[in-house]
């Protein structure tokens, strides 16, 4: 082989890599893709995965977004439709996920009204199964919906609304997604006024451990503790409502155990931190950043009651004694009747 010729074969192999390992743009894709091609176009990004106000705000560019033969080979035609009627927004890759079920595709809608981003989920052929809105900001719109996907893939959707100058309200409903593509709401948090009474999340769940129980503060202020899958942890739920209502907070998670009497939870998602102490029949906490799950006046502190329980076994025993004294009585109360004649009401209770 002649030295032109090899040369030629050297600048051709150098070609092709390099066309190769260049960068695929979703504007460049005109054809029919895969779903792994598809996958491809989505930045490289690793769990936990935030959809923050910053994301959803910043400024995107027509050569980010997807063609629309593109968007249409792999996203279903109603997913915008609600929100976007007569507009074409721009569909944006945002970020791209697989566990050993599903595969899940975080899109963003910008248009000119408003931006929206779902988390798509498909089987691992492709398949698409079903959608959920995980983030919406609005020009001018006290609300505003965003998310995040933690490293079990629970998806945490939070919505905000400005209420006033001093009080905003949250609401996170945390989801789980299966295999079939159906998505269940796991749990529910909201810092909005209570009004028809509270509702512990975690009230049924098993307290044996010395320091679970429902600690009270007045009527609508608890701490409550359960236990937790290792000795040294529990679960908790804390709801206050202070002000008539006007300021209410909610947090809820695992508490990891310090010391002999004392606990600690460390949020993943923000910087709350909530400190537990515990000491005979009360508990007292402490908070540091936690204004993402309450007012701004009504903090996560102070000292709470232990509520005493009724012994399930002993009340057990005195509701039976109970029934067996009735029966007795009856069975008197007939006897004297039936032989002796006798009115009922003369017989003395025992």
């Amino acid at each position: 082989m002649s030295r032109i010729s090899i040369l030629l074969v050297v600048l051709a192999g150098f070609f092709m890599s390099a066309c190769k390992d260049k960068k695929k743009n979703p504007a460049d894709e005109d054809r029919p893709l895969t779903f792994t091609e598809f996958s491809e176009l989505f930045p490289k990004a690793a769990l936990p995965y935030k959809i923050s106000p910053g994301l959803l705000k910043s400024k995107t560019g027509d050569s980010a977004a997807f063609k629309p033969k593109v968007a249409a080979q792999f996203l279903p035609d109603t997913l915008l439709s609600a929100a976007f009627q007569k507009e074409k927004p721009r569909i944006v890759p945002l970020a791209y996920f697989k566990s050993s079920d599903l595969h899940y595709v975080l899109v963003k809608a910008a248009g000119k009204s408003t931006t929206q981003a779902y988390i798509c989920l498909y089987t691992p052929k492709g398949q698409f199964l079903n959608r959920l809105l995980a983030g919406e900001t609005k020009p001018g719109s006290a609300k505003e919906i965003t998310s995040t996907i933690d490293s079990r893939f629970n998806i945490k959707v939070s919505t905000s609304e400005k209420r006033s100058a001093s009080y905003t309200a949250l609401r996170e409903d945390t989801y789980g997604a299966y295999a079939d593509g159906s998505i269940a709401l796991i749990m529910t948090n909201s810092s909005e006024p209570v009004s028809n009474g509270l509702y512990n999340p975690i009230d049924t769940f098993p307290h044996k451990h010395k320091f679970s129980g429902d600690y009270l503060a007045g009527e609508n202020n608890i701490v409550s503790v359960r236990d937790g899958e290792a000795g040294k942890e529990f679960l908790f739920f804390i709801s206050l409502s202070k002000d008539k209502g006007a300021c209410h907070g909610e947090l809820d998670g695992t508490a990891r155990i310090t010391g002999a009497n004392t606990a600690q939870y460390r949020d993943k998602n923000s910087e709350c931190i909530p400190e537990f102490k515990f000491s005979t029949g009360k508990v007292t906490i402490s908070e540091t950043g936690c204004g993402a799950y309450r007012g701004i006046k009504c903090m996560f502190d102070g000292s709470f009651v232990k509520k005493k329980e009724v012994k399930k076994k002993k009340a057990a025993k005195k509701k039976a004694a109970r029934t067996e004294r009735t029966a007795f009585f009856l069975l008197i109360s007939k006897i004297l009747s039936h032989h002796l004649i006798l009115p009922i009401n003369i017989i003395v209770k025992l």
